[in-house]
């Protein structure tokens, strides 16, 4: 039994995997910390290239982001996606990133 085995194993030819991992983009690479003026920061972990709204367009006077790879912050004053954006952030920014208080109403991270 054992020799059938082997036999069998030598006879079978390896496949070729198609897909590549170098072109994969893990869906959520990013920790968000939301610094609100008065109390109550947010935390998030937003996938990908995805719109967000922060819910009560909260006064934010920092940030702090923490990724795997090189990540873009973008935030608007309204619905995220929609006009110029507000302010936008180059993470992991390796600590909070303080900037001059601001209602934000929503946001997205994409890959740098």
């Amino acid at each position: 039994m054992a020799s059938e085995s082997s036999a069998t194993a030598e006879g079978v030819e390896p496949r070729d995997y198609p897909h590549d991992f170098e072109a994969i983009t893990p869906l959520s690479t990013a920790w968000v910390k939301w610094d609100v003026k008065g109390g109550g920061d947010r935390t998030h972990e937003p996938n990908i290239n995805t719109n967000y709204y922060l819910e009560g367009s909260p006064n934010i006077q920092g940030v702090e982001i923490k990724a795997t790879v090189g990540v873009r912050l973008i935030c608007w004053s309204g619905s995220p996606g929609n006009g110029t954006p507000n302010i936008t952030f180059d993470g992991p920014t390796n600590g909070k990133h303080k900037i001059d208080p601001r209602r934000l109403g929503g946001y997205r991270v994409e890959i740098r």
